[in-house]
C-alpha cells in the first residue's frame, strides 16, 4: 500500500490533471413524487435527466460502480411487482437507454456488489447487448470481515461523471430524496474517477487480490491539500475524489473519513449536514463485535465547541431507522446548552450550537412501495466547502 507520509515515494507523483474551461458542473437531485416546495427554493436537475445526458454523451465506454439493480418495477423485490403509482417510468427509461446506448456501439463495464444468484437486470442487459455490456461482482468477504460496494458512480469516456446517493433503482429516481453531482466535458475529474472505478473493475475479477501497490497510472494528484482546480464562471473550484476502504485506494487517493473530517474542521461559521443514517459506532459486525468510532462525531462537537460553529444536522426518520440513532443525535444536540461563548474584550460575542431535526418523507398515496419515501442524501456544506458522497455518517 501507499506510504501515508509520502504516498508517491514508491509509485511517483503523476502529472496533474489539467482542467479545461469546458467543465460544466451541476447538482442532481431526486424529489419524492407528490412533494411540493416553496418556489423561492431552487429545484436542481433531476437525477434522471443527469443520467440520460451521460448516456447521450457517451461515445466509447461507460464505467459504472453500483450497489444493486432494480430500475424495473418487476425487480423491486419484497413482493412488489406492479406499479400502481405511475412513478416507475424513470427507471425503465434509464434501463432502456442503457441498452440503446450499448446497441449503438458503446461499451459498458458495470461493477456491482456480489449477490448470490446475481441481479436479473444486469444479467438481462448483458444478454441483450451482444457483448457490449460486461458485469463483475465484488464480494467483500474475500478481503474483509464484511462490507459492500456502496458506490453509485458513472464515468463516461473519461470526461463526464456522476457521483451521488442515488442507487440504480426506480425508487431512487422518483420515490426517494437523493442528491449528487455531475460534471460534463470535464476530463480532469473524469479521468480521476475513471482511475478509481478501474480498481473496482479489477477487484471484480475472479480470485482478485489487493496488490502491494496499485499501478502508477491509477494514482491521483488530487487531495485535500492539493486539489484539482476546475474553472467555473463563479471562480475556480477546488475539487478531489475520495475512496474507502484502504485496499481500494491507489497512491494519493484521500480516505473518505479523513477527507470528511478535514472539510468539517475547516468550517469557521456553519456546517449543515444531511444524511439518512448516523452512528459513531459500527452497526453490522454482530453481537459483541461492534466498535466505537467517534472521529466524525468528535469533529462535529469540536467545531461547535472550539470554533463556535453553527451546526444544523438533518437525519432521516422512517420505519427502518435504528433506535440508537435517536440517542446519538440527542447526545449531539444536548451539548448546545453547555457550549462556551467566545470572548472579545471581556464581552461575549459568539457561541456555537448544534441543532438537530429528523426528516420524514410523507407516505401520501405511496405507502405500499417498499423501502421508499425516505431522505437518502449524504452531504454536508460549510461556508466554504461541500462534501457530496455515498457514505452514511
Amino acid at each position: 500500500m501507499c506510504d501515508e507520509k509520502d504516498p508517491y515515494a514508491k509509485c511517483g507523483k503523476p502529472d496533474e490533471f489539467k482542467c479545461p474551461d469546458t467543465c460544466e458542473i451541476v447538482i442532481c437531485e431526486s424529489i419524492p413524487a407528490g412533494l411540493v416546495f416553496d418556489s423561492k427554493y431552487p429545484i436542481f436537475n433531476k437525477t434522471t435527466d443527469c443520467w440520460l445526458r451521460l448516456l447521450n454523451e457517451a461515445q466509447n465506454e461507460v464505467t459504472i460502480a453500483s450497489f444493486y439493480w432494480s430500475l424495473l418495477v418487476e425487480d423491486t423485490g419484497d413482493n412488489y411487482t406492479t406499479d400502481s403509482t405511475n412513478t416507475s417510468m424513470d427507471g425503465k427509461q434509464i434501463y432502456d437507454q442503457i441498452l440503446a446506448t450499448a446497441n449503438r456501439g458503446v461499451n459498458f463495464r458495470i461493477a456491482q456488489t456480489y449477490n448470490q444468484g446475481g441481479y436479473a437486470e444486469t444479467e438481462n442487459l448483458m444478454q441483450a447487448s451482444n457483448g457490449r455490456i460486461q458485469v463483475r461482482s465484488l464480494d467483500f468477504k474475500n478481503w474483509y470481515p464484511g462490507g459492500i460496494l456502496h458506490t453509485k458512480s458513472w464515468s463516461v469516456d473519461g470526461k463526464h461523471i456522476y457521483i451521488g446517493s442515488a442507487n440504480f433503482d426506480w425508487r431512487s429516481l422518483t420515490q426517494v430524496k437523493e442528491l449528487g453531482i455531475a460534471a460534463y466535458n470535464c476530463p480532469c475529474l473524469g479521468q480521476d474517477l475513471q482511475n478509481l472505478l478501474e480498481i473496482y473493475w479489477q477487484m471484480g475479477a475472479p480470485g482478485a487480490k489487493f496488490p502491494d501497490l496499485w499501478p502508477e497510472n491509477l494514482s491521483t494528484p488530487a487531495t485535500h491539500e492539493t486539489p484539482t482546480f476546475v474553472p467555473q464562471k463563479y471562480g475556480n473550484q477546488a475539487m478531489y475524489i475520495t475512496a474507502s476502504p484502504p485496499g481500494f485506494k491507489a497512491c494519493g487517493r484521500e480516505d473518505d473519513l479523513q477527507a470528511m473530517i478535514k472539510v468539517l474542521d475547516s468550517a469557521q461559521e456553519y456546517a449543515y449536514l444531511a444524511v439518512m443514517d448516523y452512528s459513531p459506532a459500527t452497526l453490522y459486525m454482530g453481537d459483541n463485535n461492534n466498535k466505537w468510532l467517534p472521529e466524525f462525531d468528535n469533529a462535529i462537537r469540536r467545531a461547535a465547541f472550539e470554533r463556535q460553529v453553527t451546526v444544523r444536522f438533518m437525519l432521516s426518520r422512517w420505519p427502518h431507522t435504528y433506535n440508537e440513532f435517536y440517542g446519538y443525535m440527542h447526545s449531539l444536540a444536548s451539548i448546545s446548552e453547555t457550549l462556551p461563548y467566545h470572548w472579545d474584550n471581556r464581552k461575549r460575542t459568539k457561541k456555537g450550537s448544534i441543532d438537530v431535526k429528523f426528516i420524514e418523507v410523507p407516505t401520501m398515496q405511496y405507502g405500499d412501495i417498499p423501502f421508499g419515501r425516505v431522505y437518502h442524501n449524504k452531504y454536508f456544506v460549510t461556508e466554504s466547502s461541500a462534501y457530496i458522497g455515498i457514505n452514511y455518517f
